[in-house]
């Protein structure tokens, strides 16, 4: 299964699902149910696997603040965006889910792990799992479904919830002890969720469109501007401008901040029609606009 998250392998699913948008089948109708059955099938599994191993301590409390600050400023940066463009609030929300989550796992770290080092992935990993990951499965999912196709009441909004499997886990999963699922099982909930990656860049590569006259450059700048610029400047201006913090926590919240839109989110705002094309396009190109920003970043660092 590791091969299939390679970056020459993901590459070439990604081209697989671009090739497959010219067979004649309904493309639309496939990655429609892969991106169902991410979201109900290799994302609990990661949840149920990731969240009873978290262990919260002090050396870790800035790596994971990063994260909630970042998302929370895009939601004043989605609202203020939206109000002066006047775009509606599908793409608020769109922009909120994909630019205030990061792809702090799958970009995130291959490229930690390169410049700093195995032993010091503990801190991505701290970005990613009770900050990136916790938010998706938590606020991420409110937000989809407040701002999805339907109009809904409080009280739908709750069901919805209540019956959306990431969550479910999710909450159960806070409760559980780190011992409490046998190490066979742990090799199961693994190799389920090591697919979500991949499936989710063929799932985007079905939905990719090469035109750029279909691109708003506007909406899509926009948000790439906040996710690989203005998110990690706000980070890095809090933590060591004003709090003079200095150290390898500091310096990869500060990175994994930078890291392009979240692949998972954006499925998330495609499952709830939220902007369709702007969050199919934002990882997309996002991660290739990251190849630029994050060096300068880290050259800054």
């Amino acid at each position: 299964m590791e091969f299939l998250n390679q970056p020459i392998a993901l590459l070439f699913l990604f081209f697989l699902g671009f090739l497959a948008q010219l067979l004649p089948i309904n493309s639309k109708s496939v990655y429609t149910k892969i991106n169902h059955f991410i979201l109900y099938v290799p994302l609990p599994a990661i949840v149920l696997l990731k969240i009873p191993e978290l262990t919260i301590t002090k050396e870790v409390l800035f790596p994971i603040a990063s994260a909630w600050i970042i998302f929370i400023a895009s939601i004043f940066f989605a609202y203020l965006f939206c109000k002066i463009f006047k775009y509606d609030a599908k793409t608020m929300a769109c922009i909120i889910l994909c630019c205030g989550l990061g792809n702090t796992s799958f970009v995130g770290f291959p490229f930690i792990e390169h410049f700093y080092g195995e032993q010091n992935l503990q801190y991505a990993i701290f970005v990613d799992q009770p900050g990136s990951f916790v938010i998706l499965s938590t606020i991420g999912i409110i937000i989809a479904t407040s701002f999805g196709s339907e109009v809904l009441s409080l009280k739908s909004i709750v069901i919805r919830l209540i019956k959306f499997p990431p969550f479910v886990i999710f909450i159960i999963a806070l409760f559980l002890p780190n011992n409490f699922i046998p190490q066979n099982g742990k090799h199961v909930l693994k190799f389920v969720g090591d697919w979500m990656v991949p499936l989710a860049i063929l799932s985007l590569g079905m939905q990719f469109n090469l035109s750029i006259k279909h691109i708003d450059w506007k909406k899509l700048c926009g948000g790439l501007i906040y996710k690989l610029i203005l998110a990690p400047l706000i980070i890095y201006v809090l933590y060591f401008l004003i709090l003079g913090k200095r150290g390898i926590p500091y310096e990869i919240s500060v990175l994994e901040c930078a890291m392009p839109p979240m692949i998972t989110a954006s499925i998330l705002a495609t499952k709830y029609k939220l902007d369709e094309q702007l969050a199919n396009y934002l990882p997309t190109l996002g991660i290739i606009a990251s190849v630029v920003t994050l060096l300068f970043w880290k050259w800054l660092m």
